[in-house]
């Protein structure tokens, strides 16, 4: 299994931990084998977030996006994504991480997990650091 640490700003985190963000939008993707379980760990980021691991749900997909998709994938990534158009449209080109199933836990501060800084988007975890962030779900 492949665990990554995810740097997510509110109210984007919110979003992702209701169920209602279903696509994540970054600039660049993990390299997954086929066949692999994916956990995202959500590290909530920026001014107004917690600045601590929030949660986990599972990455289901990671798909390119072109600058210029048309209508109807537009519109519908704007809704998966929670985003404006003009947001998408300044961010492209990018991939989408599809997201699927999250848990809250009770926030863990990255240094349980021997870290000093977040990433700036995201980082693999070693087993280790995860098995301390599975101990929080029991």
């Amino acid at each position: 299994m492949i665990n990554i640490l995810l740097s997510v700003r509110r109210p984007f985190s919110g979003f992702i931990m209701d169920g209602e963000k279903r696509w994540e939008l970054r600039k660049n993707a993990p390299r997954i084998p086929r066949g692999e379980h994916v956990t995202l760990w959500l590290y909530e980021s920026g001014q107004y977030g917690t600045r601590g691991i929030i949660g986990k749900c599972r990455l289901v997909v990671t798909a390119g996006l072109r600058p210029y998709p048309p209508k109807g994938i537009l519109e519908w990534t704007m809704n998966q994504a929670c985003v404006t158009e003009e947001h998408l449209r300044n961010y492209l080109p990018c991939y989408v991480w599809g997201v699927q199933d999250p848990v809250r836990i009770s926030t863990v501060p990255l240094s349980d997990i021997g870290m000093t800084r977040p990433p700036q988007s995201w980082q693999y975890l070693t087993d280790e650091q995860a098995d301390i962030l599975e101990r929080r779900l029991a």
